[in-house]
């Protein structure tokens, strides 16, 4: 069988590899500082990311003394740990790092013992570059700090029931609105109620929650707690089922607002609202009643009775069939109205007795 030419020119290159330069090789490559120092402290070995970030040569680096490499500062800093690689205990720990250049970087630094004849005689240094992991830490606590003012300032809470498990986690700010520390909180969501719901609102909270995992309606309810310090307080919460794709629960995720104080205000609007509307009738009707009065002092009872008739829109005509009297006393008590009134015409009139009705 004929093999081909190129199967014959590719070499083995495993085979042909050394050892020592594949691992050398293998090193250079981490994007981590990776070095070895002997007992006295002093560098046998470090990758290109090592002697980079301390901007030094290959050649430059060997032989340095680990404190010309970190610094006075830096070298005290680390010394304890330096030496309890050296009693051959690991190390693990962070640091703030800053390069040449100025740079600050945060990282995580492992001194692993190198054990010889049971003793160290020297140690490994990994340093692996945290800096986007601690910008992103410090990110989410930043969020998390504004989410707690948020909710601070709007009485506002959250909260999260896993149904499997049934654990629950709350907000700091749901914990502000309890009265309540969340070491004190048990962490598990409570099927006979929770204690802090007031009494005669555990029954309605327990209905809505269990209807929520049932039937995946959502929650919108307001209900009473009672804080520790006997404080009754009012929430209005709301709550929305997450289920698997096969629709079983799996947890309830929730809000929870402080409006104690708004409703006691719409209350007292509304009880205001109320008042003056009362006030406002009672006025009324005093007006009716004294225009009532001036009215019977003006007109004789017939004249009220046609000015009732002109008000219904009834013609002098329609007026003097329905009263059985002539079209002209009609007229004449039509005009003895508007003088007795002192208005011009019949629309001015009809407006003076619709006001007192």
């Amino acid at each position: 069988m004929e093999v081909l030419a190129s199967e014959q020119e590719i070499p083995d290159v495993r085979s042909a590899a050394d050892p020592a330069e594949s691992v050398e090789a293998i090193l250079n490559a981490l994007p981590a500082m990776v070095g070895y120092w002997d007992r006295d402290q002093r560098n046998r070995m470090a990758n290109h990311a090592c002697v980079e970030f301390f901007d030094k040569t290959p050649e430059e680096m060997r032989g340095l003394h680990i404190s010309e490499v970190l610094g006075p500062e830096l070298y005290a800093e680390s010394l304890p740990y330096i030496e309890g690689a050296l009693r051959g205990e690991p190390q693990l720990f962070d640091r703030k790092i800053t390069t040449p250049s100025g740079e600050v970087r945060y990282t995580q630094v492992s001194y692993a013992p190198d054990i010889i004849d049971g003793k160290a005689g020297g140690f490994f240094v990994l340093v692996t570059d945290i800096s986007e992991w601690r910008r992103i830490e410090e990110e989410v606590e930043e969020s998390r700090t504004r989410l707690a003012e948020a909710e601070r300032l709007a009485r506002l809470g959250s909260w999260k029931w896993d149904i499997p498990s049934g654990t629950m986690t709350c907000s700091d700010g749901l914990f502000e609105i309890y009265g309540i520390n969340a070491e004190d909180f048990e962490g598990t969501y409570q099927p006979d109620g929770s204690k802090y719901v007031h009494p005669n609102d555990r029954v309605m909270v327990e209905t809505e929650m269990r209807e929520a995992v049932e039937t995946g309606a959502p929650i919108d309810i307001e209900y009473r707690i009672i804080r520790p310090d006997g404080r009754v307080r009012r929430l209005h919460s709301r709550a929305e089922l997450i289920a698997d794709e096969e629709g079983r629960p799996l947890r309830l995720t929730g809000t929870a607002q402080d409006v104690t104080e708004a409703r006691a205000a719409a209350e007292v609007l509304h009880q205001t609202a109320t008042d003056l509307g009362r006030r406002a009738q009672e006025l009324l009707r005093d007006h009716s009643s004294r225009n009532g009065h001036e009215l019977n002092k003006l007109l004789t009872p017939r004249q009220i009775e046609i000015l009732g008739l002109v008000a219904e829109g009834l013609s002098n005509a329609d007026i003097s069939q329905r009263l059985y009297l002539s079209e002209s006393t009609v007229k004449w008590h039509i005009r003895k109205i508007l003088r007795s009134l002192g208005v011009a015409n019949r629309a001015q009139a009809v407006a003076r007795y619709l006001s007192i009705q």
